[in-house]
């Protein structure tokens, strides 16, 4: 029988496109391109080793190496035969020297690694130890280099021999993302070379997924579009690098400044506390805000090296400045919840409707009756700018803002979140003691109110407004709110009517209530003597029990950043103080305000930071303002308590902070690394005063609140050994064995189903008699992967006679041979007779097909069906 040669575009080399070789010209013409394409992914990977990992590295060796390496690799893959077998054999030989000096490239890695981490958190702390002595130079030269060589011969062989976009592409990228997930500046000249070279490759691979049946696209055809797609990025990319003002990639603060709290939020995850954990997730991907704080859940206070706030203030505090973000109202299961707005407490009915219809806070009571009883004592305006969003928000006390939104009796919601401005007053260091030096007196006046904002006020207040008299006390008299300030005299009388006649005993009830437990009993009992028969009435008094109480606090437990879990079966402050004996500014201020609460004194909890002299010493000028950094380190967390006739303020229960709220410098919570700054331009758009408007009926008018509670900030770390006495964490190994399983297993299923996914759709190209030549096209290529798994390879020669070959290899191995007899006439009948097969043809060529398959899969290892039934699909 005659054998016909077959065109080109009907052979088939592995699973890949047909491709016109027939010439020799245009063969190499092709891998010519596809060596600019090598050299554009290569030598842009080695420039992103260069930029990321190459501080430790020799460049005048690493360089004239890795260009060699990469002429060697080119070189291999123009060889006409055997060039497969000789690429694998070098990469052999290189990973046969990588384990012959395992040690020095143990040790490179770790000297890379080192970089990489000391510059990603900006610190001088080595990740791993390395010993003194050691050539770190020659050994991270060595793994760069080895690494580089590998890195020749993967990308030369999967650009120019086997052309396969994914896997150059996707370890290209692994080497740069480092850089972009950490926030390392990656250069231009290596960015745009990976770019280009993975435009190039994919523009490559486009007409081999493109030409099945009627595109018959060659070899140089792909190679010339990926050259001139990655030629087009190049020079796009370069132009915009020339004219634009980016000169590199750099992640921005914020950004780096999120990854770590998710990183930060995932380490600290507790399968015990998986609300908390949770929430504290969802805080830090910034969805939701987190109206709980859990105690004891983390067995360490951790630090961070960074900047968390940015102060601008055209005059720096008299004293300290508490920033507060968070209020505890209700402490219960060791968790301080914020306050519901249907809480039924006593002038509830009086105290919410105010709040929610007009602009009378309870957070201002202390800037505006300052304001009116020492107008001399001076206001400093301070814009906040958060440099990191955790859905907190803060504010000094004893401050305004005209541009927030009050939330109940405790929190606010700024308009404007990156930046927003108080108008704070200047409290003296003293300002505890010389309120509690004072009492409210009484002032009195006329009930005739003629507006009718003001009257609607007043009878939620349930204030006659019949003209008669009406008293109620306060801590200034009625000359000095004539002699106040214009922007405070107008809102200073409706809050001193909301104080007097409502909030105070709202306070009063509320904030000194306490869950009944007989833990928080024990603690009650154990409290000096002279304590538990105290019942402070007044201010002074009230002052009195709290230095007394601070006091104990100190001689009960010692001030430790690592005091441990509280276990599950323990209460927080019973175990703090009759147990553990050791705690943090979170254990204390817990315990201060328990106690508080049990001697009738109206406590919260708060968390912030501290703004103390330390900080404040440390301010640059910037525009004839301050500027101040206020690092992570003052993170803090306090009690505060209400001063009938003025406010909220600030007491200290933590140990090393003297009674004017003056921390001492060395009780510090002190990080071990040194402490940056981040200069960030904040300068504010808007330097005018926040002081309050004349308030009349304008004062009093409806103001539109909207948000939740923003959601705490945690800055502890779970997984840390465990306190005495604390449950084992069986449970916890359990179910993080239980996620795992599952994860195995929807690993497993997803192969699965993709193999069934992948066969079903085999089956349907085989059997779809609408598109015949698609059919035949797709048996075909089956056909050569299953005989290249029988170990023929089809070798250029003429189609018939490799038919006839391929029947007798397969009879030699006892495989049935229909399925080259079968496909391969219909083929070359479809091709040049143009003559569709037929319905039953073409079945009987899709079963003769599948026979074979199933015949070659019974054949071989369990290793080999693995491969073949589960990652090549053939089966």
């Amino acid at each position: 029988m005659k054998k016909t040669h077959v065109p080109c575009s009907l052979k088939i080399e592995e699973e890949a496109v047909r491709y016109d070789l027939d010439n020799p010209t245009k063969r190499n013409t092709a891998k010519l391109l596809q060596l600019f394409l090598t050299a554009l992914g290569y030598f842009g990977s080695v420039l992103v080793i260069c930029d990321l990992y190459g501080t430790n590295i020799r460049k005048g060796i690493f360089l004239p190496l890795a260009v060699g390496g990469f002429l060697l690799a080119s070189l291999l893959q123009f060889l006409p035969k055997h060039s497969g077998k000789l690429t694998l054999g070098f990469v052999l030989v290189l990973l046969g020297m990588s384990a012959l000096f395992s040690k020095q490239v143990v040790l490179g890695f770790h000297a890379i690694f080192n970089v990489v981490y000391q510059t990603a958190h900006n610190t001088n702390i080595a990740y791993f130890q390395i010993a003194k002595g050691a050539n770190i130079t020659f050994a991270a030269t060595l793994t760069g280099t080895l690494v580089a060589e590998l890195l020749a011969f993967l990308f030369a062989f999967f650009t120019i021999r086997k052309p396969h976009f994914t896997l150059p592409t996707a370890v290209s990228f692994l080497l740069a993302e480092p850089g972009l997930y950490l926030g390392i500046p990656v250069s231009v000249p290596a960015m745009g070379l990976l770019l280009a070279y993975w435009g190039g490759m994919l523009a490559l691979r486009f007409p081999a997924l493109w030409g099945r049946e009627k595109i018959r696209c060659t070899q140089r055809t792909s190679a010339i579009g990926g050259s001139l797609t990655a030629l087009l990025i190049l020079l796009v990319y370069g132009a915009v690098s020339l004219t634009g003002t980016w000169q590199g990639y750099s992640r921005p603060e914020s950004d780096k400044l999120r990854r770590q709290e998710i990183s930060e939020s995932l380490a600290d995850f507790d399968i015990q506390n998986l609300p908390q954990s949770i929430r504290k997730i969802a805080a830090a991907i910034g969805m939701g805000n987190n109206q709980t704080v859990t105690l004891g859940n983390t067995a360490k206070q951790r630090i961070y090296d960074r900047t968390d706030l940015k102060l601008t203030l055209d005059d720096l505090p008299e004293s300290t400045m508490y920033l507060k973000s968070y209020t505890g109202s209700t402490y219960g299961k060791n968790c301080w919840d914020t306050l519901a707005s249907d809480t039924e407490a006593v002038n509830s009915d009086m105290v919410f409707p105010i709040l929610e219809s007009y602009d009378c806070n309870p957070q201002n009571f202390p800037f505006l009756f300052q304001q009116t009883s020492e107008p001399d004592s001076g206001t400093y305006h301070c814009t906040i700018t958060p440099q990191r969003r955790d859905g907190r928000y803060y504010q000094p006390y004893a401050a305004f803002s005209s541009d927030v939104s009050y939330l109940e009796d405790v929190d606010f919601r700024p308009k404007n979140r990156d930046s927003y401005d108080w108008t704070a007053a200047q409290l003296p260091p003293e300002i505890l003691s010389v309120l509690s030096q004072q009492e409210p007196t009484s002032i009195s006046f006329n009930s005739s109110w003629s507006n009718d904002a003001v009257r609607s006020f007043m009878d939620i207040l349930h204030v006659p407004s019949n003209g008669s008299d009406v008293t109620i006390s306060t801590r200034f008299s009625a000359n000095q709110i004539a002699t106040a300030p214009d922007g405070v005299r107008g809102k200073v009388i409706p809050a001193a009517f909301l104080e007097s006649v409502a909030y105070r005993d709202f306070a009063a009830d509320v904030y000194t209530r306490l869950p009944e437990s007989e833990a928080l009993d024990a603690v009650y009992a154990a409290m000096p003597e002279s304590l538990q028969n105290a019942h402070p009435q007044t201010t002074q008094e009230r002052y009195a029990a709290l230095c007394e109480i601070r006091a104990w606090l100190s001689e009960q437990a010692e001030y430790d950043l690592t005091p441990g879990k509280t276990p599950r079966n323990r209460d927080y402050v019973n175990f703090f103080l009759l147990e553990n004996h050791k705690g943090y500014c979170m254990h204390f201020a817990t315990a201060g305000t328990i106690l508080a609460r049990h001697l009738g004194i109206p406590a919260r909890y708060c968390e912030g930071y501290l703004v103390d002299s330390e900080v404040l010493n440390s301010a640059s000028i910037r525009d004839g303002r301050y500027v101040v950094n206020v690092p992570n380190k003052k993170a803090h967390a306090w009690c505060e308590f209400y001063i009938d006739g003025y406010g909220w303020l600030p007491f200290e229960m933590t140990p090393g902070y003297t009674a004017e709220l003056q921390p001492d410098s060395d009780t510090e919570e002190v990080p071990s690394e040194p402490s940056t700054e981040t200069t960030v331009d904040t300068t504010p758009e808007n330097n005018t005063s926040a002081t309050p408007e004349e308030m009349t009926s304008a004062a009093l008018t409806s103001t539109e609140i909207s948000g939740s509670m923003a959601a705490p900030k945690d800055n502890t770390i779970a997984g840390s050994k465990p306190a005495d006495g604390s449950i084992p964490g069986f449970a916890a190994v359990a179910v993080r064995l239980l996620i795992w399983a599952i994860c195995i297993g929807l690993f497993i299923g997803a192969a699965v189903l993709l193999r069934l996914l992948h066969v079903r759709y085999r089956q349907n190209v085989f059997l779809d008699t609408r598109h015949p030549r698609q059919a035949v096209h797709a048996m075909y290529r089956y056909l050569f992967r299953l005989l290249r798994w029988t170990g023929l390879r089809f070798r250029q020669e003429p189609l018939l006679e490799f038919c006839e070959k391929a029947v007798q290899h397969l009879r030699q191995q006892k495989l049935p041979a229909t399925a080259p007899e079968q496909i391969i006439p219909m083929i070359l009948a479809m091709e040049f007779g143009k003559q569709d097969p037929e319905m039953a043809e073409q079945r009987q060529a899709a079963a003769e097909a599948s026979a074979l398959a199933d015949a070659i899969f019974k054949r071989c290892n369990p290793l080999k069906r693995f491969c073949m039934k589960y990652l090549l699909h053939l089966i």
